[in-house]
């Protein structure tokens, strides 16, 4: 009767950390936005405008953060940012920057 019990009991606690750890390991798809930068301040935010509704949106970029080509990007550039949400704010995870906006 005992080896019966802790074998259910040594399943149920397999089970139960196994559903634990898998729901958040589920790897969440990237967003991606194009625009044009208005700002970086201090390598840790950089406002970018959207390209579709002229909206401003701040990102949280940091040692992390892929710059192609491997450069901050300057104020008018136009750039397209891979991003996630994390902890109220956008992460940006790769900055690609296409050029000076308006240029051709």
């Amino acid at each position: 009767m005992k080896k019966g019990f802790k074998r259910v009991l040594m399943f149920a606690l397999v089970t139960v950390l196994f559903l634990l750890y898998a729901g958040p390991s589920v790897a969440q798809e990237k967003l991606v936005m194009t625009g044009i930068v208005k700002s970086v301040e201090r390598g840790l935010v950089m406002d970018v405008e959207n390209e579709k509704d002229k909206s401003l949106i701040s990102f949280r970029i940091g040692r992390k953060t892929t710059y192609i080509p491997r450069r901050y990007p300057i104020p008018g550039e136009k750039v397209k940012v891979e991003y996630l949400p994390g902890r109220g704010n956008f992460v940006a995870f790769t900055v690609t920057i296409l050029g000076v906006a308006g240029s051709k």
